[in-house]
């Protein structure tokens, strides 16, 4: 479990374009809303990690899959910019705040953008790989499942504080910072979306 623990919270805190939009949706839509995109995110990489403890093998014989998935991916990253960069950061008019709290956007927002990414499923299959090579009580019975509950306690313990503590300290902050918090988010899943176009090839 300790394992799934370390992980999960590395993957957390270095997923840099997931911490970004649970701050651009934290400050326009609450602390929930940027949980939720953080909960995605971490769903979406259960399965990566379910399907290589399983085994990859069917879907690495098929790579036009990820071909279809890769620029699903390159679309929504596109798309997600697009939203991100026009929004500025700024908060939602108190009468639009409730209806427009959609949780189930919020979840998709942070899965889609990990989900329809090959590059981190390769990654997970890469650790797992690792793991497999490195620590004889992987094969032990029950170690998938307590790695996998680890992962979840891991990325909460970086999500947790980051919607619900340090979006109290970035909300004070001017409408200048929160425009600046947005164009930067938007500019990085460009970035994202330009890697998958060059170098991500299936």
């Amino acid at each position: 479990m300790l394992l799934g623990m370390v992980a999960g919270f590395l993957a957390s805190c270095f997923g840099w374009q997931i911490d970004l939009l649970m701050i651009h949706r934290g400050l326009r839509r609450g602390k929930i809303a940027a949980f939720l995109v953080g909960c995605g995110s971490v769903t979406a990489d259960m399965i990566f990690l379910w399907i290589g403890f399983k085994g990859t093998r069917p879907l690495l014989e098929h790579p036009e899959w990820w071909g279809i998935i890769r620029w699903v991916g390159i679309s929504i990253l596109l798309i997600l910019a697009a939203r991100v960069f026009w929004t500025h950061g700024k908060p939602l008019p108190k009468n639009e705040e409730v209806s427009k709290r959609n949780p189930t956007r919020n979840f998709l927002v942070g899965f889609l953008v990990v989900i329809t990414n090959p590059a981190v499923f390769l990654m997970w299959i890469a650790i797992i790989g690792f793991l497999h090579a490195r620590f004889p009580e992987t094969r032990q019975p029950w170690f998938k499942e307590l790695f996998l509950g680890g992962f979840v306690i891991g990325a909460m313990l970086w999500f947790v504080p980051l919607a619900f503590f340090l979006l109290k300290k970035l909300d004070q902050w001017t409408e200048k910072n929160h425009s600046l918090i947005s164009r930067l988010s938007a500019v990085t899943l460009v970035l994202v979306a330009c890697y998958l176009i060059l170098f991500e090839k299936f």
